[in-house]
């Protein structure tokens, strides 16, 4: 098979055909829609005014300036312009949050407080509630009380209830269960004011005595011991010398009694009848009931029912002797009798088993003091 080319003529081959390159400016968006803005422009070369080519391809002799553009000069309707939230008013549980509210204008490419009524649209609104976590339960302490002792060991209390963070509840107390994050506080606890004087000495007056004869005029006496009194409640004669720092009571310590007239001295044996004889009283009751205690009377030497120095000391009777010696009985136990808390040994040192409820809870040590 043979193939042969053959070229065309000259008048067959069809012209070139020529292309138009111009320029055009092209604007972008106007920067707001209303009180002033601004567009930009720049320049394109386009190939017959329909496909956008190369700036070389356009006679740069022609080419457009660029320049930005006023648009839209129309003054804008005015609107409500809202500031930022403030942060909350409370950290936990309910709060509230505000934030600033304005009529604006935009003319002239100024924006411009007007006045409220302006703005024809409802107001947005200025106040809001908010809450960031709910408020955590805590114990709400109180102050410690007074010691109830004014000196040596005592106890104090304080107010100790679970209640709600929240300043909206205004301290709602709640059950003690509620508080499960923390252990509860100490309601009571030991105190200290100051030590206690384990003695102290004053000045004690005794009774008056029985009249110091059974007829014609005598005296009653009593007498101004100094002892010393232990925080128990107990005490014991010790030498008035010791008291001297104290202050005396002023008291009287003598009187006269009268008993009905004498008929006459009664004798003894050796004494002659000026002399006077040796008088005493009946003898005074025991001073325990048993254990051994000492009773008195008083002595006193008497002539013709008055007081006399002439009686013989040898013959002077006792003024005072043992009694109730026998042993006591042994202390019948109550069963229901005990102390109910390990420091009941306290309440006898404090003067306190009178009290109902510390004599009750501790009623053996309150028992052993009376002792």
């Amino acid at each position: 098979m043979w193939e042969y080319a053959v070229p065309k003529q000259q008048n067959e081959r069809r012209a070139t055909p020529r292309h138009n390159f111009t320029w055009a400016i092209i604007r972008s968006q106007c920067s707001a829609s209303c009180g002033g803005g601004y567009m930009n422009t720049r320049e394109a070369c386009y190939k017959d005014l329909q496909i956008q080519v190369n700036t070389s391809f356009c006679n740069a002799k022609h080419r457009p300036i660029t320049q930005r553009v006023p648009c839209n000069l129309q003054d804008c309707s005015p609107s409500w312009s809202v500031g930022n939230w403030t942060t909350c008013s409370q950290t936990c549980g309910t709060g509230e949050q505000f934030r600033q509210i304005h009529c604006k204008q935009k003319a002239n490419y100024k924006m411009q407080t007007v006045a409220n009524k302006l703005c024809s649209a409802a107001p947005p609104a200025h106040r809001q509630t908010c809450s960031t976590q709910s408020c955590p339960l805590a114990w709400s302490i109180g102050p410690w009380s007074e010691c109830s002792q004014t000196c040596g060991k005592g106890w104090r209390k304080r107010s100790v209830a679970c209640k709600s963070t929240n300043p909206s509840l205004r301290g709602q107390i709640l059950h003690d269960s509620a508080c499960t994050s923390e252990f509860k506080p100490k309601t009571q606890e030991n105190c200290l004011v100051k030590r206690c004087k384990s003695k102290e000495l004053q000045w004690l007056v005794s009774s008056w005595s029985k009249c110091s004869v059974t007829c014609g005029s005598g005296f009653h006496k009593r007498i101004l011991q100094c002892i010393e009194k232990y925080i128990s409640g107990k005490s014991r004669d010790i030498a008035a010398k010791k008291c001297f720092h104290l202050e005396k009571p002023n008291v009287e310590l003598e009187r006269v009694c009268q008993q009905p007239e004498c008929l006459r001295s009664p004798f003894q044996p050796g004494i002659s009848h000026h002399r006077g004889a040796w008088y005493s009283s009946p003898w005074s009751q025991c001073s325990v009931t048993c254990g051994g205690g000492v009773q008195q009377r008083e002595v006193q030497c008497l002539n013709y029912g008055r007081p006399s120095s002439a009686c013989l000391a040898s013959q002077r009777p006792i003024s005072s002797q043992a009694c109730n010696t026998e042993f006591c009985p042994p202390e019948k136990k109550d069963v229901f009798c005990k102390d109910y808390y390990n420091w009941c040994h306290l309440v006898p040192q404090h003067g306190v088993c009178g009290h109902k409820f510390y004599g009750q809870q501790c009623c053996r040590s309150c028992s052993k003091s009376i002792l």
